[in-house]
């Protein structure tokens, strides 16, 4: 099937005459442009460019996840890839917050990125922004310490159209098209749809544990000047991996999920400094898992009488909605960029159908497992960045959030502030440094699955502060980077369902990164992290990568090296991990490239922390989270 894929994009090629070197040349331009809009007074930022993407060869968002410092990119119980913080695991994580083009595409029932959106096709990616801290009111309202902001590609800079293709030596595969046109009322449109089939296992006590799936993604975008409006459908039908099962081997497990959202930004004004912004998302799940050994359900269970309540089948078929609105103006003048705006967001959960079997077969139909299904969020933000001189520059922000709840939960008022300094010594050295206050109010998810003793859990608070320094000239980047966070409250998941931790988690954590061009086509990486921790490590804490990355005439090339430190949690007991990559892409012409891409190939993976029944201790084990893997890949242009 690929052979015939390759040939056929051959054989095409013939037919047409816009050339890959130009459009490359434009990422180029347009990835400079970009770098140069990035407003340092959104905080820590990195930056993965056009170039970054297509040199590091780099498939969906997972591939760029794993090696995002002062993070781990695990496999959660449900065969997800979930981000969460240096030295900790969660199967469930709602302070990291993903973003396309300014919307986000978190889950509106877990707060946690989504299977689909985590598994994300860079192809119709232009550019990558990963904050630490909070970011700029300008970017929307949303509250976590964790933003990865992905902007997609434009009709205006594309103007073209695109076949992709890949296929992996363990029978995964990946095409995607995409079509953009620029009108002559001066509007434009980029149309992309692509489709994946996603081969994944691994083995625990002798059994074959699956965790393949199909993707399925479609996504419109149209703009014309002050006006943008983006259209995102995507699909997942996937194995459960361990799910729920007390044993760790489902005998049946799948869930399916999809999400959808239209979101519109405009801009008013002569000066364009009046911002309107609306969305609309779905997002609708269908999950169903039957095993013979038992399910842990937590809601359902009563641990004073467990033999008849635990669940031996579950299935359950859900939507949750979210309707957003935000309006912004800009005021500006020679020392100030003042911001001020206001927000309203709602969300809805409907249990359409859920159900449940214990070992007697005796069916019980349920509703949510909390009343919990309405909330509507209101805000009302301000920003000010201040110029006390050319080289010294403040930055303040503030917003206030009344949370609104139904089913007797309390009400929420959070209160937000952000301060930071930029202090540009010289044309070659700098300093930033922030302090960020903010909440993370429950979730649908949580709630549902809280410890019965505590059903109303409280926010989790953040603390998070961060000094950097900053030096670069014509040939080298090199920044140190401190950071301090505190975490009151903090929503766990206890063996009994979620709770608050009754103490304060702290985390500090030392970034070391540098940036050398060897020559104008070869660039050298490396980055190291170290984390120190309050609580006991259940996963890595320490890591960092080297990169290469570079172009000679017809050839692209990489190589990569991603370390993760290991650790031992009670019995369990990892080693180090050293993912080395390679790539090479040719460009056969000016119009087709073929690239080959081998990851992991020490087969050396890190490793995720599991657990088989419910509190034994012995019950702890660790399975790698991803498998060596080669891609042979093509890319067409016309």
């Amino acid at each position: 099937m690929t052979k015939s894929f390759i040939l056929i994009l051959l054989s095409l090629n013939l037919l047409y005459g816009q050339t890959l070197n130009s459009l490359l040349e434009e990422y180029e331009t347009n990835t400079q442009k970009s770098l140069h809009t990035i407003d340092e007074k959104l905080g820590n930022v990195t930056i993965y460019s056009q170039k970054d993407l297509r040199l590091m060869q780099y498939t969906t968002l997972s591939d760029l996840l794993k090696e995002l410092p002062v993070s781990n990119l695990n496999k959660n119980k449900f065969g997800a890839s979930n981000l969460s913080l240096p030295g900790s695991k969660t199967d469930v994580s709602g302070f990291f917050r993903i973003f396309i083009n300014n919307h986000e595409v978190s889950s509106n029932y877990t707060m946690s990125p989504t299977a689909t959106w985590m598994e994300l096709p860079m192809d119709m990616v232009d550019y990558i922004e990963v904050y630490r801290g909070n970011s700029s009111f300008a970017l929307g309202s949303e509250n976590g310490i964790f933003f990865i902001r992905i902007y997609t590609k434009k009709a205006s800079k594309e103007n073209a159209s695109r076949i992709y293709g890949a296929v992996t030596d363990n029978g995964s595969n990946l095409e995607a098209f995409s079509y953009s046109e620029t009108l002559e009322n001066g509007w434009s449109y980029l149309a992309y749809l692509s489709s994946a089939k996603i081969n994944n296992y691994q083995r625990y006590k002798y059994n074959k544990i699956k965790n393949d799936s199909n993707k399925k993604y479609l996504y419109l975008n149209i703009e014309k000047e002050d006006t943008d409006i983006n259209i995102a459908y995507s699909y997942d039908n996937k194995e459960n991996y361990f799910g729920l099962s007390l044993d760790a081997d489902l005998d049946y497990g799948k869930s399916t999920s999809q999400d959808f959202f239209v979101d519109y930004t405009g801009y008013f004004l002569n000066d364009n400094s009046l911002k309107l912004n609306l969305s609309y998302d779905f997002n609708k799940c269908e999950y169903k898992e039957i095993n013979n050994e038992g399910l842990a359900l937590i809601p359902v269970i009563d641990f004073s009488n467990p033999g008849t309540t635990i669940p031996k089948e579950y299935y359950d078929n859900k939507d949750v909605t979210k309707t957003s609105a935000l309006v912004s103006k800009t005021i500006k003048s020679n020392s100030n960029n003042l911001l001020l705006g206001l927000s309203f967001q709602e969300k809805k959960y409907t249990m359409n159908n859920s159900y449940t079997i214990n070992f007697a077969n005796v069916m019980t139909y349920i509703d949510k497992f909390s009343g919990f299904d309405k909330e509507k969020k209101y805000s009302l933000f301000v920003q000010d960045d201040y110029k006390v001189n050319e080289n010294f520059l403040l930055v303040l922000n503030g917003k206030l959030d009344k949370y609104v709840r139904n089913n007797n939960l309390k009400n929420i008022k959070n209160e937000q502030y952000r301060i930071g300094a930029i202090y540009t010594i010289n044309e070659n050295f700098g300093l930033k440094t922030f302090h960020t206050k903010t909440n993370i109010a429950p979730s649908f998810y949580t709630l549902d699955f809280a410890d019965k003793r505590t059903p109303n859990l409280d926010r989790q608070r953040y603390i998070y502060s961060f000094i950097e320094g900053i030096y670069a000239d014509d040939d080298i980047r090199f920044s140190i980077l401190y950071n301090d966070i505190k975490i009151k409250d903090f929503i766990y998941y206890s063996p009994i369902g979620y709770i608050n931790v009754d103490h304060t988690i702290k985390s500090k954590n030392l970034i070391l990164d540098i940036v050398y061009e060897l020559s104008k086509n070869n660039t050298f990486y490396i980055n190291y992290y170290t984390t120190k921790l309050s609580e006991h490590f259940n996963n890595s804490y320490r890591g960092g990568f080297v990169k290469l990355t570079g172009e000679q005439d017809k050839f692209e090339y990489f190589t990569s090296l991603v370390y993760r430190n290991g650790y031992s949690y009670y019995s369990v007991s990892t080693d180090d991990s050293f993912n080395f990559n390679m790539g090479l892409t040719y460009k056969v012409n000016n119009d087709i490239s073929i690239s080959i891409k081998a990851e992991n190939i020490l087969d050396d993976s890190t490793k995720s922390l599991y657990k088989e029944g419910f509190i034994q201790e012995n019950g702890n084990f660790a399975l790698e989270d991803y498998e060596r893997e080669i891609t042979l890949s093509t890319k067409w242009v016309f």
